[in-house]
């Protein structure tokens, strides 16, 4: 009797369960990192020793985590946030599994003159370690594809490490750590696909290349620079499919587009877009150009770089190594008879003043300028040398704009306000089951948001603006004053989108703090 006990108690279904699954946890590990070419080799046997013992105890103390993270952040139920966590881990385990699978044969990257990273840096090799550089390469980019990320940051640490960190949505997110001797082959590989000296480390570099995926090409530029622990790169990704088509799409109201389009059908004139870097000034003169017939109007681009190709417009990249400057080019293109001019920047008063002059011979000139708010550019402008008079009367219409990240309609959930929030709302007749959270999901990598839309404060130069220009009322001072205008009009704008479930309460607090 006391052996059949003591059998139970040893083999009871329950244990045996659990050490099937420990079993099978700790061999999944085990693979997953011995065929990882971001491990070396000398880490592969602790890598794997620690995973047969550790591994399940970890993932069980890492879930834990994840579950009451995220009771915290959302209010959500211990039972909801652990189904959400598990099902995010599953998603996880699915695309490690078969990022490695995915290779060559979904993503195929070329450089300038079309060769395959192959051809230019593995072809050669009589080892397999230009093959698992060119993996690496290759799965990193299409990583960053897949998750929609604007750039790609490696950066060498201290610790012998590289940290590579994708930004979507115009939030950092760590990717992975990779080792430095791994990390440093990658980095040599991006340089030679994107025409760059890869026995140049110290002294800054520019660079470029393409990847051809299964719905299209997607365009890269890449920038090196020499810092303290090593080579930095910073790899901007241009997606041409992620280009908006209306400005509905970029976040214009009816009012703001019915402004922009009067301008847009003059004759001539000037359309100044203003916003710190990364406020999407870009996209929207983008989305602005796409409401212009570009058969009856000669419409002549000058950027740096060509982030979207405009079917019907005549586009010029500049180039500082060619001697194709914003200036040069803007001087070369006034005699090609164009209707209308965009100029990527204004960074110089030359270009400024060119732009503004040619708004005054007939011609429509759209371009976008860094400064914090509307009347900070006209300051901007004055600082660069143009004169008032100049200003007044070339300038048609200012527009700042911001950026705030969408709720992701999958996975948002009603707010669970407490009594004065709920009360605030109220009392501005709001009902507060419109505001939502985010939550996280398979849609949106689990950050809760998918995309993200502007926010505009615009100012219309009319005749009071004008004479107020021309008479050089417009001072730093008075600018302070009309930043802090410009921040509530964001504001309101922003609140709209959150009483509208497109956005949360923290996205609208941070358009008040961006600069």
């Amino acid at each position: 009797m006391k052996l059949l006990a003591v059998t139970e108690l040893l083999f009871s279904p329950f244990k045996i369960a659990f050490l099937i699954l420990w079993f099978y946890l700790c061999m999944y590990l085990v693979q997953r990192f011995e065929f990882n070419p971001l491990i070396g080799g000398r880490l592969k046997v602790w890598t794997n020793v620690l995973m047969l013992f550790a591994a399940p105890v970890v993932l069980l103390l890492a879930f834990t985590y994840a579950v009451f993270k995220k009771v915290e952040e959302t209010g959500a139920s211990v039972a909801e946030a652990a189904v959400t966590t598990f099902g995010h881990a599953i998603r996880t385990i699915k695309r490690t599994a078969l990022g490695g699978a995915r290779g060559s044969s979904s993503i195929i990257l070329l450089d300038p003159s079309g060769k395959s990273i192959n051809e230019v840096y593995g072809g050669q090799s009589k080892d397999d370690n230009a093959k698992k550089t060119v993996a690496v390469a290759e799965r990193l980019i299409g990583d960053a594809v897949e998750l929609l990320a604007s750039d790609i940051l490696i950066n060498p640490a201290e610790n012998l490490e590289y940290d590579i960190r994708f930004r979507v949505d115009g939030v950092l997110s760590p990717y992975r750590e990779i080792d430095s001797n791994i990390c440093g082959a990658l980095v040599n590989s991006i340089k030679a696909i994107s025409g760059m000296d890869i026995s140049e480390k110290r002294r800054p570099q520019d660079g470029a290349f393409v990847a051809k995926v299964p719905d299209g090409t997607v365009s890269f530029r890449v920038a090196s620079a020499g810092i303290l622990h090593g080579e930095k790169l910073s790899i901007r990704i241009l997606n041409q499919k992620l280009a908006p088509q209306t400005l509905p799409d970029v976040g214009m109201d009816e009012r703001t587009c019915r402004i922009v389009r009067d301008v847009l059908n003059r004759e001539s004139g000037m359309m100044l877009l203003c916003g710190p870097t990364g406020s999407g000034k870009s996209t929207t003169l983008y989305a602005m150009l796409r409401e212009i017939d570009f058969y009856t109007r000669n419409v002549i681009t000058i950027e740096d770089p060509v982030e979207y190709v405009l079917t019907g417009a005549s586009q010029i990249e500049v180039n500082p190594k060619a001697d194709i400057t914003f200036a040069k080019a803007l001087r070369s293109i006034l005699r090609q008879d164009p209707d209308i001019i965009c100029v990527g920047e204004i960074r110089d008063e030359e270009t400024a003043s060119i732009s503004l002059k040619a708004s005054q011979t007939g011609h429509l000139v759209l371009a976008t300028l860094h400064s914090s708010s509307n009347s900070a550019s006209l300051v901007r402008l004055m600082d660069l040398g143009i004169s008032p008079l100049l200003m007044a009367s070339g300038l048609d219409l200012v527009i700042s704009q911001r950026l705030v990240r969408k709720l992701c309609n999958n996975c948002k959930k009603v707010a669970r306000l407490d009594g004065p929030h709920k009360q605030a709302f109220l009392q501005k007749n709001i009902d507060p089951v419109s505001i939502y959270v985010p939550v996280g999901c398979n849609k949106c990598s689990d950050t809760g948001y998918k995309g993200r839309i502007a926010v505009f404060d615009i100012m219309v130069i009319d005749n009071e603006v004008k004479n107020k220009i021309s008479e050089g009322k417009i001072t730093i001072a008075g600018s302070t004053k009309d930043d802090q205008q410009m921040r509530s009009n964001l504001q309101k704008q922003a609140m709209k989108l959150a009483v509208a479930g497109i956005t949360s309460l923290d996205e609208v607090k941070k358009v008040t703090s961006q600069g």
